[in-house]
């Protein structure tokens, strides 16, 4: 694996769990007055980790291992 693979695949491991923490944090959320800042963060670090996803899922297109016919 190439470097940037791993530290994409570490940030948007790390973005979806904030995301996911974030998000129940907004849901669970007591007072009526606040708790929209919890849906925006969490809404930030889901599109942290889709970005980080799309750079780890984008970088092995094409890059198959050649089969040699002899082989």
């Amino acid at each position: 694996m190439k470097m940037k693979e791993v530290l994409a695949a570490i940030i948007g491991l790390a973005a979806a769990a904030g995301a996911i923490f974030y998000f129940y944090k907004f849901v669970t959320f007591e007072e009526a007055t606040g708790g929209h800042r919890y849906g925006y963060y969490s809404l930030g670090l889901a599109a942290v980790a889709f970005v980080c996803g799309l750079l780890y899922f984008l970088g092995h297109v094409n890059q198959e291992e050649e089969i040699h016919i002899t082989q």
